[in-house]
């Protein structure tokens, strides 16, 4: 669970650090983010993919070297593929670096992130400028005590012995730091090292707790909302979730786990839609394979009928592709959804909210517009709120924290609509019969 998160000259977050603490040793599992459009929201939740992004360069680069020598035609279209492929799956630091870095910003960019994992603090922060990675430090507890794992930067390379179980292999892996670091985060070799030396043989080279850690920082889940309404995000779950729940293609020995992501769906809009009677699969036998479709059960005018989840609404659909992430928040993982009630009705997203709320063993982090939902069982010190003062410097914190206790008649929503708490747009009136004038 995340603690608390500063980042310094991260796109428009020049300098934030927000708390997410509900006591001294536990973390908020629910966390609403409210605010202006444009006043940062989607960046902060980006920044956890970045983060991501971080620990996967050197994994990236070298599958992508794989692709390239397996490839027997070099032709200029495969090339152009393979530019245009890299650019948004197969990121250096360099690439993130330019994509993330506070525009025209001449200081370092910053990300530092406080958790908790295994009921255990710790603390991870990488520090780059604008061409690599200049410092790397990650805090956790070995015996019983928090400690540095490792503490690097361009002058110093300190790592904490402790974290190796095999001593020759710590004296491998820092001719890796030397080689690679920089480049390359220590947790993106290691990472890459897991990867291509398999889990087995690396359980016995390094402490648990440090897999651990890279387990938990990895595993993060992240739905953010990109330009011209495109998706990105990194899905994890401990149970067999299928890939994809709309449609695809599965081995017949993986029936029973289609049968029950069938019941879950079906359990979920069969009582968040009176009109939906039941939600199944139709399944099709090819060999040794089982070709699934999505379908709906539902009431048309009086008629029963059965309707291909396609074509039902942006919304409905919407809430389809959230099931994955609002089970992983359940399972315990954290999870930070960008924009959650896309499409959503309001009430559906409250109601969906106020049910998951009580079964978060994770952390779910979230921006939304719903407004409904300050007003909901939801706690008010789990709704934020964003701000920039007149300098544009931004803040982001709980509406507990605003002077004047919230009373049980004093509703916070609509203060927060009255602008007493901020992150709320001032428009001015647009007077459009002035434009069409000037357009004639």
């Amino acid at each position: 669970m995340i603690r608390y998160v500063k980042l310094v000259n991260y796109k428009s977050l020049v300098n934030l650090h927000v708390d997410f603490m509900k006591t001294k040793t536990k973390s908020k599992n629910l966390v609403l983010i409210y605010g202006e459009n444009g006043i940062g929201k989607s960046n902060f939740a980006n920044s956890f993919y970045t983060l991501n992004e971080t620990m996967r360069t050197l994994s990236s680069i070298e599958m992508l070297k794989k692709i390239i020598e397996k490839k027997e035609d070099k032709s200029n279209q495969y090339e152009d593929f393979i530019e245009k492929y890299a650019k948004h799956s197969f990121k250096d630091i360099k690439t993130i670096i330019d994509d993330c870095k506070t525009i025209d910003s001449k200081d370092n960019m910053i990300m530092e992130y406080g958790f908790i994992c295994n009921k255990k603090k710790g603390i991870y922060r990488i520090e780059m400028n604008n061409e690599e990675i200049v410092a790397e430090r990650l805090e956790y507890v070995i015996s019983k005590n928090q400690t540095y794992f490792f503490d690097i930067d361009k002058r110093n390379v300190k790592i904490n012995n402790n974290i190796f179980t095999d001593k020759s292999y710590y004296n491998e892996f820092i001719e890796l730091i030397d080689k690679y670091w920089g480049k390359h985060s220590f947790l993106s070799i290691l990472s890459y090292e897991i990867e291509d030396k398999k889990r087995e043989y690396m359980n016995k080279k390094i402490s648990k707790n440090l897999f651990d850690v890279l387990l938990y920082l990895k595993m993060i889940c992240t739905k953010i909302k990109g330009g011209n309404h495109s998706e990105f995000g990194i899905i994890g779950t401990k149970h067999n979730l299928i890939d994809d729940l709309e449609e695809g293609k599965i081995l017949v020995k993986y029936e029973k786990e289609l049968n029950k992501n069938e019941y879950l769906i079906n359990e979920i809009f069969t009582n968040l839609y009176s009109d939906i009677k039941n939600v199944y699969y139709k399944k099709i036998n090819e060999d040794n394979y089982i070709k699934y479709k999505l379908f709906c059960k539902k009431t048309i005018y009086g008629k029963t009928m059965d309707v291909d989840f396609s074509l039902e609404s942006t919304g409905t659909q919407n809430i389809l592709t959230l099931i994955p992430y609002l089970i992983s928040a359940c399972e315990g993982q954290t999870v930070i959804i960008d924009e959650l009630d896309t499409g959503i009705h309001d009430i559906l997203v409250k109601n969906l909210l106020e049910c998951i709320s009580k079964y978060v063993k994770g952390q779910l982090i979230i921006t939304t517009h719903n407004t409904m939902l300050i007003d909901s069982s939801i706690p008010h010190d789990n709704i934020y709120i964003f701000n920039a003062n007149s300098k544009s410097e931004k803040e982001l914190i709980a509406i507990t924290n605003f002077e004047g206790r919230i009373h049980k008649n004093n509703s916070p929503r609509r203060k927060y609509l009255n602008g007493v708490y901020g992150g709320i747009p001032m428009p001015a009136d647009i007077d459009f019969e002035e434009l069409i004038e000037n357009l004639k």
